[in-house]
């Protein structure tokens, strides 16, 4: 994941959980904005980390969260839904990549296999406005990669 999002200047991370992809990714000195519903975090003093503890509707829709940033990596390990989808396609640039961790293919668990789940309702939103490359990346995740075509 690190790898995948080295040219990255601004990450957004959904599902931060204990902060160990938000330290990984705050490797390669990109600004990340990370949510997440619970207060878990373990890694202090990230110097390039945002950390919101609410849910993804309330950042989205709080006026104080608006930082006028567009993000060029995406990292989703939480469930998210249409309208998440939809929120964060106005806040990408015209070409970026989405990391969806917890991909197992095949597994029909959805909640062991969020990432499948999440890929398919992100496909879905962009469906219209953007090529989209699907690869896999690292132990359970799935990638997209979108380019505006519109």
């Amino acid at each position: 994941m690190v790898y995948e999002s080295r040219n990255a200047r601004t990450i957004l991370e959904i599902g931060t959980g204990t902060g160990k992809s938000t330290a990984a990714l705050s490797t390669n000195g990109s600004l990340i904005m990370t949510i997440d519903r619970n207060d878990i975090f373990t890694f202090k003093g990230l110097k390039y980390a945002k950390r919101h503890i609410m849910e993804s509707k309330d950042f989205w829709f709080n006026p104080h969260m608006q930082y006028n940033l567009l993000y060029d990596f995406v990292f989703i390990d939480a469930s998210i839904g249409l309208g998440d989808c939809e929120e964060i396609l106005k806040r990408t640039t015209d070409n970026f990549s989405v990391a969806f961790h917890d991909y197992l293919p095949g597994n029909k668990n959805k909640n062991e296999n969020k990432g499948e789940y999440n890929m398919k309702c992100f496909k879905e939103a962009a469906l219209e406005n953007y090529n989209i490359t699907q690869r896999t990346g690292g132990s359970h995740c799935a990638i997209l990669d979108l380019n505006k075509d519109k």
